[in-house]
């Protein structure tokens, strides 16, 4: 497509050389109207536009959402989005105070099970699991919070939950000679009696499980099983559904997931560089072919009715949305998926000991919006898991609170102090890995409330404490290169 510009930097931590490179892209990024904007000293920058030929439609970039995260519908892939957006601009967050990513579900946004803001701050965002009710949301997160969602077809999603939560063993369905999950959807009452399953589980399983994660009440969902009032069931449904779509601006589709985010780009006003993600929870699993018959196909659908009627009607208005986008709409949708891909290829290939071709991709600017750079830094925060996403957004709270390890249990119940003697523990090994890390730590037990590196390790710590200001620029590039060199290799450029 003509539109990367290829680098061939040695090491973006390498400090005669990024004297050198600030200087020469520097002069590129003002030809391409490009402009760093945010902390200079962080890793994460941004970039965004200056000046350019290319008319992009006017709008206000949105970074308020709450998003409802419903389960098994590719909900932590958008939420990894999410997570990186609001680090890197350092938003308020609703965190769960537990450190588990489903700490506030299914909880309704009790108080007891998040922290606080900041004082004299509201949220901005809100991407952790819990259950969707429109008054306590609207308690906590301002007036000018997008409402997003995700669900997926109700089929599909049952044979996900049915994989993933390994119902056929919860059910005790034996093997008959006939797939179990048959045998369920020849009567899935007699197997799912009840919703509520558990503190870290969904509220239903099966019955109607993308609903009552958006706040279907369990007692309602008793009202519309199989051979209920079906003018009742109607009436409740179409209710229901009517509040989802008064709340939500956008109800995104699974099946269509980079359709998805193009219209979410689109609606917040946000770069492509803001929606790129490497997938999570992806796998391939026996029951994902099974061909259902119909009659048991009609089972489904009568035994998770309000989550059919949610999809038809999402799944309807979101074509029509995507419709009056126009033509462009699509030519956004392939351009945003060459560059997915070629974020793919650099990102898996810093992990690769074959050559790679580039060590830093810049994208120009085009007919969809600015111009942006992918490097190591980015390729970090793509790839970051969920738990150390929460880590450290939770370190950020903190250090907002007032918060450090002599009084972090205030705002928790968890004895913290087991991570900290364990990452004081890990600077006393003596083995030569962690005789390494001696500075990296030392970074680590100087600025942390939470201390957790089980769920972070030392480079993504030591990285967040640069992008948080506490470290130096010329501290944070000499302890890079000099106890995390695999992280500034050169890249070996193909002749």
């Amino acid at each position: 497509m003509g539109v990367v510009v290829r680098g061939n930097a040695s090491s973006l931590f390498n400090q005669s050389f990024s004297r050198h490179h600030d200087r020469n892209h520097s002069l590129a990024r003002r030809q391409m109207g490009v402009v760093v904007r945010g902390n200079p000293s962080s890793p994460f920058n941004q970039s965004q536009p200056s000046t350019s030929s290319v008319p992009w439609p006017t709008c206000t970039e949105r970074r308020r959402l709450a998003f409802a995260k419903n389960h098994k519908v590719g909900g932590d892939t958008v939420k990894r989005i999410f997570d990186r957006y609001g680090y890197v601009r350092k938003l308020n967050m609703v965190l769960p105070r537990s450190l588990v990513v489903s700490g506030m579900y299914p909880y309704k946004l009790d108080p007891k099970s998040y922290l606080p803001p900041p004082p004299n701050q509201t949220f901005d965002m809100l991407q952790y699991h819990t259950v969707y009710e429109r008054e306590r949301y609207r308690e906590i997160l301002p007036k000018d919070t997008v409402y997003l969602t995700i669900i997926r077809e109700p089929l599909s999603h049952f044979k996900s939950t049915w994989n993933y939560y390994k119902l056929q063993k919860r059910f005790h369905i034996e093997d008959s000679g006939q797939d179990p999950i048959l045998t369920f959807l020849a009567d899935p009452g007699k197997y799912d009696k009840k919703c509520g399953h558990g503190r870290h589980f969904p509220y239903c399983f099966t019955h109607n499980a993308m609903s009552a994660d958006l706040g279907f009440p369990e007692t309602t969902n008793k009202r519309v099983v199989p051979g209920c009032d079906p003018e009742e069931r109607e009436t409740i449904t179409r209710e229901f559904v009517q509040i989802i779509e008064e709340d939500f601006e956008l109800v995104m589709l699974t099946q269509y997931f980079d359709e998805s985010l193009v219209l979410l780009k689109r609606l917040m006003c946000w770069s492509l560089k803001d929606i790129l993600y490497f997938p999570i929870n992806t796998r391939s699993y026996a029951n994902k072919e099974t061909q259902i018959p119909p009659k048991l196909r009609q089972n489904h659908k009568e035994w998770s009715y309000v989550d059919y009627a949610l999809y038809d009607r999402f799944n309807q208005t979101f074509w029509r949305r995507v419709n009056s986008e126009g033509n462009d709409f699509w030519g956004e949708v392939r351009y945003f998926r060459h560059i997915k891909e070629k974020m793919r290829e650099l990102c898996n290939g810093y992990k690769s000991s074959k050559q790679c071709s580039v060590s830093f991709l810049y994208f120009k600017d085009s007919r969809w919006g600015p111009g942006f750079r992918l490097d190591r830094n980015f390729c970090m925060l793509a790839k970051r898991s969920l738990k150390c996403h929460l880590l450290l957004e939770s370190e950020h709270a903190a250090k907002a609170l007032g918060l450090n390890r002599s009084n972090i249990t205030n705002y928790s119940d968890v004895d913290f102090t087991l991570f900290q003697k364990a990452v004081k523990s890990r600077k006393t090994q003596k083995s030569r890995k962690r005789q390494t890390e001696q500075k990296t730590i030392d970074v680590v037990l100087d600025n942390c409330a939470y201390c957790n590196m089980r769920n972070c390790g030392p480079l993504d710590y030591l990285s967040h404490f640069y992008h948080e200001g506490d470290i130096n620029s010329d501290t944070y590039h000499a302890i890079v290169n000099r106890e995390h060199p695999n992280f500034v290799r050169q890249c070996n450029i193909k002749g």
